[in-house]
Parts: C-alpha cells; structure tokens; sequence
C-alpha cells in the first residue's frame, strides 16, 4: 500500500511594514546626528594638538636661534639696497626665514641665500621682495607654519597662521625706537630681556588667514589714526548683519593675515596685545608695513595659542582681559629706562617683555 504524499506547507514571510522602516530610519537618523558632533570635536581636538606642537616646534627653533648667534632673530630684516624689489629684498623679510635652518629646512634657506636663476631671470641672494610671485622660494607652502584647522583661499604666495609678539605697541612698529615686546622691527632680543620673566612673556603666536570677508583672517586697510587712541572704536568695523564679518564700508588688504610666510610686515607677520584674539585688525593710513592694530586669531573654537619665551604654548581665551581699551595706544617716543606697565590687562602685559607688571598668576 503505497504512503499518502507529503504535503509541503508554504512558509509565511512577513516583511518590515512601513511604519516599523520609518522607524528603524529614524533610529539611524538620530544616532548618526549624536555621533556627528563628537566627530568634529575629536577632529578639531586633534588639529588644535598638531597646532600647539607646530608652536612648540617653533619655539624650540627659536631657542636653537638663541643658542648659536645670541639673539632671537628679528621680527623683519634683510637687504636695503638698491631700492628695488626686484634687486633687494627692501628690509621686508620674515624672522622665519632666519630659522628655515632650525626647521630642517637647510636647502631652502641655502637657496634664498644665494643668487637664483629662474624663469630667465636672475633673482639676488637673499631674494627680492617678499611679494614677488616669480621668486620660486616665496611660493613654497611650509607645513610647520601652518595650521591645520584653518582653511586657505588660494594664492599665489605661501601663507603662514605663526607670528611674532610686538607686545602692546601699535605706533611705530617696523621702526620702534624701543621693543615693547619680545620682537620690534630690526631689533634683537635675548632671553634675558625677558624681565617680566620667561613663563610671563610671549615669544610667537597664532594668527588667522582670509576667508571671505571674515575679521577672523584679513585687516582693514587705510583705517584712520583715531582707532590708535581709542582701540575699542575696532568694533565699528564689524558687520552689523553678521559681527564675525568686516563691514562693507573698509577695503581689505590684497592677502590678509599670513598672507605672506616670508614678508614681515605687521599684516603678515606680527601681532600686538591690545585687542583679544580674534578680534578686527587694521592697517592705519596704509595697506601694510604701517602702524596699526593687529590681532591674534585662528580657527580654533573660543581663542588662539602662543608660546611664551620659556618654550611652553598656552591656549588664550576670547575673554581674556584686556584693561582699558579707550586708553590711547603707546607713542613712538624713546621710552625711559623704567618700567612701563601695559593699560590692557592681562594681555597686555603678557605682551611686554619689560612692563614690570606682576606675575600672570598674580593677577
């Protein structure tokens, strides 16, 4: 007798309903949105890191500096003659191009030391002036001087976000009679001229490059003298749609901040405490190597870093005091052999190499 046949039963599949897909995606959707801030911050965390150690390069670099010829190297120099920026560099060079052989960065530095012959043309030992695009030195872009969280428009020049402390000094500050700060013109400073003390004077700090028209990263041009004796009037020159941008009423300078890794002009190169970090800049009856307000700034959320003359590197705050800024900038005149202590605060006074201003701790 033969067996019945067997009956195959069909399996019942019940897929994911429409209700239960939305909300399994929105599932998704929030755990992707809680993730994405801790990326950024961890990704940030990690460019400002590589920023306080591009700064304790430098620092040390500085210190090498110190140790082989006695001095820091000055904020500007080089050759003055003849008066062309085609044969000279005009006096318009960077210290940074002075410590290009504490950077490893020996054969560039033997080629902006000796003639060079390129694109036809021979270019003077010591290069022409650091705004000509032709000079191939003057167009390398150097990863210690830049920063990693600030973004870069294109240009023809290599920028840097590193720059050197003219302390509270906005008079005069390509040709001072007297360093307020550890850099000043062609002047030199040893460690020793640190008598505020070493962990109590900045050495370099951080600056921004230009993006759009953010105050982050650019200065006014052809700003009048009346900022230098209220710094507070800087606001006005504020976006009233948007505080982060400049207003439309200014110019602003052809580069920027940093425009110019081996210029050393204020605009480029240097940077005074008067105002707090990230705030306006401007260039006074000028559009650069004039007197003027020039603020430390990066992209770094809430500040800007400096390294002080002791080597340590310091993270200061947007807040950080900063005194009386309706109190007039310093004038240009020889200052006595004593103490003159800053107006602008805490700022201030880590600006000064000598201001005879008690310890930051202090304060």
């Amino acid at each position: 007798m033969n067996a019945p046949p067997k009956i195959k039963m069909a399996r019942s599949r019940r897929g994911f309903t429409l209700l239960e897909l939305l909300f399994v995606i929105g599932i998704i959707c929030v755990l992707v949105a809680l993730l994405l801030p801790a990326t950024r911050r961890s990704r940030e965390a990690s460019r400002r890191m590589q920023c306080n150690n591009n700064l304790k390069q430098l620092g040390l670099a500085m210190h090498n500096y110190h140790d082989t010829f006695g001095t820091f190297p000055p904020a500007m120099l080089g050759t003055t003659l003849p008066d062309d920026p085609l044969e000279s560099n005009v006096g318009r060079l960077s210290g940074m191009v002075s410590i290009l052989p504490q950077l490893e960065q020996n054969a560039l530095y033997e080629k902006i030391t000796s003639p060079l012959d390129a694109d036809g043309r021979r270019f003077p030992a010591g290069g022409p002036a650091p705004w000509i695009a032709d000079y191939p030195p003057w167009k390398i872009e150097l990863e210690a001087l830049q920063c990693a969280s600030a973004p870069r428009e294109s240009s023809e020049l290599g920028q840097t976000n590193y720059a050197f402390c003219i302390g509270d000094l906005a008079r005069e500050v390509h040709q001072p009679a007297k360093r307020r700060g550890m850099f000043g013109g062609n002047l030199t400073s040893t460690i020793k001229d640190a008598n505020d003390g070493t962990a109590n004077t900045i050495l370099l700090g951080e600056i921004a490059n230009r993006v759009n028209r953010q105050i982050l990263g650019d200065y006014i041009t052809e700003a009048t003298g009346e900022v230098l004796e209220k710094p507070a009037m800087s606001d006005t020159f504020r976006s009233k749609l948007d505080k982060d941008d400049y207003t439309d009423k200014w110019t602003l300078s052809k580069y920027g901040r940093g425009g110019r890794w081996a210029d050393g002009s204020a605009g480029d190169s240097q940077f005074n405490t008067i105002l707090p970090p990230n705030s306006p800049s401007c260039a006074v009856d000028g559009d650069e190597a004039v007197d003027g307000l020039y603020s430390l700034g990066s992209y770094h959320p809430g500040g800007a870093h400096i390294v002080l003359v002791d080597g340590s590197v310091r993270f200061i705050a947007n807040g950080v005091d900063c005194g009386d800024l309706t109190q007039p900038t310093l004038t240009a005149e020889p200052m006595s052999g004593e103490a003159v202590a800053s107006l602008y605060g805490v700022w201030g006074a880590l600006g000064t190499a000598s201001g005879g201003e008690p310890s930051i701790n202090d304060f």
